[in-house]
Order: C-alpha cells, then sequence, then structure tokens
C-alpha cells in the first residue's frame, strides 16, 4: 500500500481539479471523516489504520461514499429549486405576454399600450442613432446626447426583450437546463 500516502497527499490538488471552489469543504469532510473513524487525519496515519485494521479501512471507504452521495443529493436540490426559480421567472414573463394578447382578444383599448410603448421607445432610438450619425451636434450636446442615447439604447433592449425574450433568460435557462443534466448524469 505505499500509493496511499501518495494518493493522500495528492488529494487536496486532485479535488480542486474536480469540484473547483469546492474543495476545502470536501477536503475537511474527508478528513473529519478520518479523524473520527481513524483515530487521525494524516497521511502516515491513515494509511497505518488502513493497513493494520481492514474494516476500519471498510468503514473509512463507506463513510467517504456516503459523504459524496450527501453533497451530490445536496447539489441536486440546489439545482431543482434554480430551476424552481427559473420556471417562476419565465412564467412571469409569460404571464406578461399573454396578459396583452388576452387584453386584445377582448379589444380592450389597453392592449395597445405594450405596442405604443415599443414603437416610442424604438423611434427614440432610431432617432439618437440618427443624429449621432448625420447630424452635425454642437460640442457642448455631444455628451448630454450620449447619456441620452444610453437611456433609448436600453429602453430599445428592454423592447427587444419584451417581444423576443431576453437572451439572459435564455441564457440563465440553458444554464439551468445543463446544470441539472450534469447533476442527474453523475
Amino acid at each position: 500500500m505505499p500509493l496511499i500516502p501518495l494518493l493522500l497527499g495528492l488529494a487536496p490538488t486532485v479535488a480542486s481539479w474536480i469540484m473547483g471552489d469546492k474543495t476545502g469543504a470536501a477536503v475537511g469532510k474527508i478528513t473529519g471523516i478520518a479523524q473520527d473513524i481513524l483515530g487521525t487525519s494524516d497521511a502516515a496515519g491513515i494509511e497505518r489504520a488502513i493497513s493494520a485494521d481492514p474494516n476500519l479501512a471498510l468503514q473509512f471507504k463507506m463513510a467517504v461514499l456516503q459523504a459524496e452521495a450527501d453533497a451530490r443529493n445536496h447539489e441536486a436540490e440546489m439545482n431543482r429549486q434554480a430551476l424552481d426559480e427559473l420556471n417562476a421567472r419565465i412564467a412571469d414573463v409569460a404571464s406578461a405576454r399573454s396578459q396583452t394578447v388576452e387584453l386584445a382578444k377582448a379589444g380592450s383599448p389597453i392592449a395597445w399600450g405594450s405596442p405604443i410603448v415599443s414603437v416610442l421607445a424604438i423611434v427614440v432610438f432610431a432617432g439618437f442613432v440618427w443624429m449621432l450619425f448625420k447630424q452635425s451636434v454642437p460640442d457642448g450636446m455631444k455628451e448630454a446626447l450620449l447619456l441620452l442615447g444610453g437611456s433609448a439604447a436600453t429602453g430599445y433592449g428592454m423592447v427587444l426583450s419584451y417581444w423576443l425574450g431576453s437572451s439572459s433568460g435564455s441564457a440563465a435557462k440553458t444554464a439551468a437546463l445543463e446544470k441539472a443534466a450534469t447533476g442527474r448524469g453523475s
């Protein structure tokens, strides 16, 4: 069993490759398990304890496997919560859009609110772009025009997000789905 001290010495490095910023917690948990079961947490002591008593070695391995299973269950729960939160945000956006559709079906003049605000935001943004590139703007007004243009660009972005969906929402959904799939696959 000469490889055990080498493997235990490399454990923090390997753990950091596998678990990233969770390394400290994982190493601390394994060290605690070794201390509780084997009575030691240093590599040489662990090797002696494992070599001396196969039952302790098995007990140690089972405890480490249980800790790993607990960590995976915790991560799966975190993924489930993130997915639930994402679904709630998606439902909220869908609700806002469906409300506009329902108002339009009912013939309500309020249904025109979103389209009118959207057209205004696009026209204002286009006007700022036109002024910046096609008109000669006095130097003293250029900075103010740029600041107002930034606000108009933000409004234009919000219009796109409302009608087409937001890329941040899509990115969050993609990340949550990937994380959930990875959590189930491992």
